[in-house]
């Protein structure tokens, strides 16, 4: 076989060169683990110092842990960080796997003596064959030769360990900064750890503590804040807002004790952003007092006392005070008042005060604003205190009852119920029992009560100015009586019937009603019912007997009187009261004198004297002005003779002459009005003494219907023609002729009137012959008596002679 056609099998590695390679493997792991540790070591501290600084730094500026969202974004970072240099440096070293070439490249750079046998050796280790003997015999000994220089390489010469140890240096130095300042304090790396690993929100230990509270009224109540996360409070709208700050009892460990600052700095943030700051002293030992006035819109609380700074602000809510919307009052009133069926008795409190009659019941229901957890009702005799469970009432004495299954608020946390009765003043009634006789659960409450609802909702907001409803009891009064005679004088005949007029009010209906009398010096009343009966439960009773009859009659005759005895009549009136009894009334005493007819036409005589007097001035009031209408007659002539041209004087003298005549006129009207009403009256005084009929005849036709066509008649017309005159008087008119006919219409008036006054003068002068022939009958009397008595005396004498 031909040389160049032998195949040879390639040389294999010595066993120095695969010895030097496995530990030059191993030595590259080694390293680069230990490199990747004193990287990790290097990261750590570096962290360690820049989360330590950056805390301390944001700390001393803002006296607040860094914000937690940072710190776990820093912790984030270091771990990922550390993920890839413990996988770059460490697992992939580990896991990777290194080719010969590579290897012995390695070798070769770092010892040139091998000149790429080494190199050579690794490659022809990894081939099948060679060329020919010759190639394969020069290769063996290239092979041999590198396997003995391998043998006198030692592993360690391969690497360059000085980066090696200056990282080491490097890693040693950075944890020795670390150890020295953990060594001094030891509660630097728990205070790093609760920071920057743990990521916990509050890791400093502070050596000065706060604790807020809001000061409410009433009361000066303490509230604290409360909350799952933001701490927060609410506060009463436009009111103002004072807060407590206080440094508690103890401290941060149980050998130290809270530092109190001298002062704390306070910041308010509003809702637009703006930020106000205080410096607030002590006001003790222990707490700071700070005060917003006013408060309407919702602020935030930020406090800085020593090291203390709260993380998160106390929040500060404005909301409404509780308070009513609305005030209903159910009444069951008493039963005799009839009010049950005729007023309604469900009343709404527009104001406060309602005024209701003495012995209602009321439950009384009170609308709230808002839900509340509790409210307070109370009054001089007790209060009244509750929630949606039950309801204590505590007396004035302190004594407490307990309603537990009557709740003062209702499901809904806006109704307040409860009951009460108005006491009936006149009674007497024990002082000290808060409730009812017959209804344990009513409260009793005497007039001109006021109560007082103190609310407390769910926001904890109470009331500092009570809501006040003034409960007013009306007692039940006596019926009110207005009577008086009417048409007749205290001085009547024997057969007189009395007419009395008036009125009869109660609140609640009158009972009963009548007529009461007594003759001379009787002690007690005698009864007479009215012709025409009372009806029972009519608030409002007038007296008479009939539509055209607005008067009652009390008839004399039957009481068969003598002149010169007495009888006081009354009206009397009784209301339906049980409690403690009808209220009866009677009206002012109505005192009468039994007179003659004759001594009664006297009287009236001596009035009629009086009217007479009225007559004659009237008519000579009349010819007063008739004489100064007569006297301006050369003044018309005058004025209108000259027509436009007229003088202003005497223009001016008519105006006046026609005002002033018209004036008086008017008051002489109203003069003769009231002549007819008094000669009416006397009329019908004849007429209700039973006069004979002929005196109230002749006075009616002879006096009042004259008068009353006079003034129907001739004062109208008078009173036109003076208006006419002076319209032409103001206008520059023709004067005479409105002037004739005023002179005329007056005389007609004076005339009609001066015969009524001859009819006056008649009755007058047949009045004034009765009474001159009573007199001539009483001193007739008179002299008879005294000859009755001188017979008697002498017939005495004769006997004693």
């Amino acid at each position: 076989m031909p040389s160049s056609e032998i195949q040879t099998r390639s040389p294999r590695l010595p066993g120095e060169i695969t010895l030097l390679f496995g530990r030059i493997r191993r030595g590259i792991r080694q390293r680069a683990a230990l490199s990747g540790a004193l990287i990790l070591v290097s990261g750590f501290c570096i962290y360690f110092w820049t989360t330590l600084l950056l805390d301390s730094g944001w700390f001393w500026l803002q006296t607040l842990e860094l914000p937690r969202g940072l710190r776990v974004l820093l912790l984030a970072l270091c771990c990922s960080w550390s993920c890839v240099v413990v996988f770059r440096r460490i697992v992939v070293p580990l896991v990777c796997r290194f080719s010969g070439i590579d290897l012995a490249l390695l070798v070769e750079r770092r010892f040139p003596r091998f000149e790429d046998r080494l190199v050579l050796a690794v490659e022809a280790a990894g081939k099948a064959k060679s060329d020919s003997r010759r190639g394969s015999e020069m290769l063996q000994r290239s092979v041999d030769e590198a396997g003995r220089m391998a043998a006198e390489v030692s592993p360690s010469e391969v690497f360059d360990v000085a980066p090696l140890h200056r990282q080491s240096r490097l890693s040693g130095g950075l944890l020795l900064s670390v150890l020295v300042p953990i060594l001094i304090s030891p509660s630097i790396p728990g205070q790093w750890w609760h920071a920057f690993v743990s990521c916990q929100e509050n890791y400093r230990q502070r050596t000065t503590a706060v604790e807020l509270f809001a000061v409410a009224e009433p009361g000066s109540r303490r509230i604290p804040f409360a909350g799952a996360g933001q701490l927060c409070y609410s506060h009463p709208t436009a009111a103002d807002l004072e807060l407590e700050f206080v440094i508690p009892d103890g401290g941060p460990t149980a050998d130290t004790e809270w530092i109190v600052p001298d002062r704390i700095r306070v910041d308010v943030l509003r809702a637009d952003g703006s930020r106000s700051r205080a410096w607030v002293a002590g006001s003790d030992s222990r707490s700071f007092r700070f005060v917003i006035t006013q408060l309407r819109e919702p602020v935030e609380i930020e406090v800085l006392a020593g090291d203390f700074r709260n993380t998160t602000p106390w929040r500060v809510d404005v909301v409404q005070s509780p308070g009513l919307d609305s005030i209903e009052v159910n009444c069951d009133y008493p039963e005799y008042t009839g009010w049950n069926l005729q007023r309604e008795t469900q009343l709404s409190v527009t104001g406060s005060e309602i005024s209701l009659p003495e012995g209602t019941v009321m439950q009384i229901t009170a609308i709230s604003a808002k839900p509340l957890q509790s409210a307070r009702i109370v009054t001089d005799r007790f209060e009244i205190r509750g929630d949606q469970q039950s309801t204590h009432v505590t007396s004035s004495e302190g004594n407490v009852t307990i309603l537990e299954h009557l709740p003062l608020l209702g499901d809904d946390g806006k109704s307040i119920r409860f009951s009460l009765q108005l006491m009936v003043s006149v009674l007497k009634q024990d002082s000290t029992s808060l409730f009812a006789a017959d209804t344990p659960e009513v409260l009793m409450i005497p007039s001109n009560t006021s109560l007082r609802f103190f609310l407390h909702d769910l926001d904890n907001v109470m009331t500092v100015s009570p809501e006040t409803l003034q409960i007013t009891g009306v007692p039940d009064q006596a019926p009110v009586v207005v009577a008086q005679m009417t048409d007749i004088g205290n001085s009547v005949t024997r057969r007189a019937k009395i007419p009395i007029a008036g009125r009869i009010r109660d609140d609640y209906g009158v009972e009963s009603g009548g007529l009461e009398f007594r003759v001379d010096d009787e002690t007690n009343w005698r009864p007479r019912p009215f012709r025409r009966g009372i009806q029972k439960g009519s608030p409002d009773v007038t007296l008479q007997r009939s539509a055209s009859e607005p008067y009652e009659v009390f008839d004399l005759e039957p009481l068969a009187l003598t002149v010169g005895q007495a009888v006081t009549l009354t009206v009397v009136a009784a209301d339906a009261n049980p409690s403690p009894g009808p209220g009866m009334t009677r009206s002012s005493p109505m005192p009468f004198r039994i007179v003659s007819e004759d001594e009664l036409l006297s009287l009236l005589y001596t009035r009629e004297i009086a009217l007479r007097s009225r007559f004659e001035e009237v008519i000579a009031q009349l010819e007063e002005i008739l004489r100064d209408l007569e006297f301006h007659n050369p003044m018309a002539a005058r004025a209108d003779a000259a027509a436009d041209q007229a003088t202003q004087e005497d223009t001016l003298s008519l105006v006046s002459c026609s005002s002033r005549s018209s004036n008086n006129l008017r008051r002489q009207a109203n003069e003769i009005n009231a002549l007819v009403l008094a000669f009416e009256e006397i009329m019908r005084q004849l007429i209700n003494n039973a006069i004979p009929l002929h005196n109230a005849e002749a006075m009616q036709s002879g006096i009042i219907d004259p008068l009353r066509a006079a003034s129907a008649n001739e004062l109208p017309a008078a009173d036109r023609a003076l208006g006419a005159l002076l319209v032409a008087a103001e206008t520059r008119q023709s004067l005479t002729p409105p002037l004739a006919s005023s002179q005329q219409q007056v005389r007609n008036l004076i005339g009609s009137l001066r015969n009524i006054l001859d009819n006056v003068r008649d009755l007058a002068e047949f009045h004034e012959a009765l009474r001159d022939l009573r007199q001539l009958s009483e001193d007739q009397r008179k002299i008879l008596e005294e000859t009755r008595q001188l017979q008697k005396q002498q017939l005495f004498d004769n006997l004693l002679n």
